[in-house]
């Protein structure tokens, strides 16, 4: 093969590889604080019918293009003035979406000379199935407010309601709420303002000032026609602290594995009523990921690469070798460890085998769906985050990063925020091995990777290094691999 051909194969492969482990940084727009308070006397994470059917048929109307985040934040997350509002995960999936916000609301009845407002917490997680079936789980963290209710629905007409039950018929559409969990609770409706100049309704829960840890789930249907519980079916068995949580929706049938969603975000598979699989068992997202109609096609690009018979070029089915003599030497000993754009978990694995308490972050859904089996396979245990990695949740720091292959592609698209996020998830002495393209000599036209003055200007500042050396990294179309990096740094102290 002549040096050009060469030099063209290595720059395809390396961009494959680059848009395989691609992230961007994607934040969500900022959330306004709420105009307007809930109507009545008391106060609680009420639900507006109005917005839910709205953003319902935003959902039902758009097709490929998906711009969602803004208006479900509105529709669900953004109604108490004076609330504190922080969105923690977000997915924007051609079959649901996801989004779950941490929320805080001071309790509005201190008597005047307090010195200090005291501060309710819980988390709220919303799951949209097909557009017209709303999943709203919500945690509570603190003790709340005398009179404060666990779940509620405002409405400008009256609900009927029968038990956990309820139906709401607006002029834009209507819904037909329903309590899952706890299975004792009931609905009741509380008239707000005057009988002469009546304001609205408040459907509430039975459950009022829920305890630390309580839980309430609402399936809330939307439509046109519909009776209570009518145009679906859910089931919910609960084990061990989690919901195991069956949704029946038109033809397909969501199952869902729903831990507290102050823990951990849960796994979702999806088939048709004939049992073909539409998305196959994965986990759920712990961190907001590209949305939005450039977000979603960049996504869907990375994850496709996962969804086809032949293996991604980086996926090359076995431990990198670096990262095996870098074990074996004992460079690092047995620590907590976090794999950074892990793919479908073969390192994470390994590690997770010599004893490592492995973290793998990775953005592709399907990735994580088959290193989760990987894992299963393996008989170990990783935890699988899904979320960008220039974007990852709150983590407790590491004592040892690994990232191969990602570094020298989010360089490119957000140096910042990947610095920061190295930064956040390492502490002083934490180890790092840093796999990455090289900027090769050989290479005749796009030249693909990171030289030894970009390594040393990134990192430098944060970090001792240990070496940097030469090799060759494994990718399925080379034997003989690519130019790379290997670079061993240890995180300087305090200052």
């Amino acid at each position: 093969m002549s040096n050009s051909a060469v030099a063209t194969l290595r720059s395809l492969i390396w961009k494959s590889l680059g848009a395989g482990m691609a992230v961007i940084f994607l934040p969500g727009a900022g959330l306004a604080r709420g105009e307007t308070a809930n109507p009545g006397e008391g106060f609680g994470p009420c639900l507006q019918t109005a917005q839910i059917l709205d953003l319902a048929k935003y959902l039902a109307s758009t097709s490929g293009a998906l711009d969602s985040y803004a208006r479900v934040a509105k529709a669900v997350f953004d109604q108490w003035q004076g609330g504190a509002i922080h969105m923690t995960a977000f997915e924007e999936n051609p079959f649901f979406i996801y989004a779950v916000a941490e929320m805080q609301l001071p309790e509005r009845l201190t008597p005047p000379g307090r010195p200090a407002e005291k501060i309710y917490h819980w988390v709220r997680r919303l799951i949209i199935l097909n557009a017209s079936t709303f999943l709203v789980d919500d945690e509570f963290l603190t003790p709340v407010a005398p009179g404060m209710n666990g779940g509620c629905l405002s409405s400008a007409r009256a609900p009927q309601v029968s038990g956990g039950g309820a139906h709401v018929v607006e002029a834009g559409g209507e819904i037909s709420p329903h309590i899952l969990f706890p299975g004792n609770a009931a609905y009741q409706v509380r008239p707000v303002g005057q009988e002469a100049a009546r304001e609205g309704y408040l459907l509430e829960t039975s459950i009022e000032n829920p305890s630390p840890g309580a839980r309430l789930l609402q399936v809330l249907h939307v439509g046109s026609g519909l009776q209570t519980g009518g145009a679906s079916k859910s089931e919910l068995v609960t084990a061990a602290g989690d919901w195991n949580l069956t949704v029946t929706a038109g033809d397909q049938v969501f199952r869902l594995t729903l831990p507290p969603p102050a823990e951990a975000a849960g796994e979702i598979a999806i088939t048709t009523l004939e049992g073909r699989t539409l998305v196959g068992s994965r986990p759920l997202p712990s961190g907001i990921l590209p949305h939005g109609p450039e977000g979603n096609r960049l996504l869907e690009h990375w994850d496709s690469a996962y969804r086809r018979n032949a293996p991604a070029p980086w996926d090359i089915g076995r431990p990198a070798d670096e990262l095996q003599k870098f074990v074996a030497e004992g460079k690092v000993g047995r620590c907590r460890v976090v794999d950074l754009c892990c793919g479908s978990g073969t390192d994470a694995i390994y590690l997770a085998r010599q004893g490592f308490d492995v973290t793998g972050i990775d953005v592709s859904p399907t990735a994580l769906g088959q290193a989760r089996q990987k894992a299963r396979d393996a008989n170990v245990s990783v935890h699988w985050v899904l979320a960008d990695v220039l974007a990852p949740p709150e983590l407790k720091p590491f004592d040892f990063l690994y990232d191969r292959a990602c570094y020298h592609v989010v360089r490119e698209q957000n140096l910042a925020a990947y610095l920061d996020t190295v930064r956040r998830l390492s502490h002083p002495g934490t180890s790092f091995l840093l796999l990455a393209a090289r900027l090769d000599e050989m290479a005749m036209e796009e030249n693909w990777g990171v030289s030894e003055d970009d390594l040393r200007l990134d990192f430098l500042k944060l970090f001792d290094l240990v070496w940097l050396r030469k090799i060759q990294m494994e990718v399925n179309q080379q034997e003989a691999g690519l130019p790379a990096w290997s670079a061993f740094m240890k995180r300087k102290a305090a200052p």
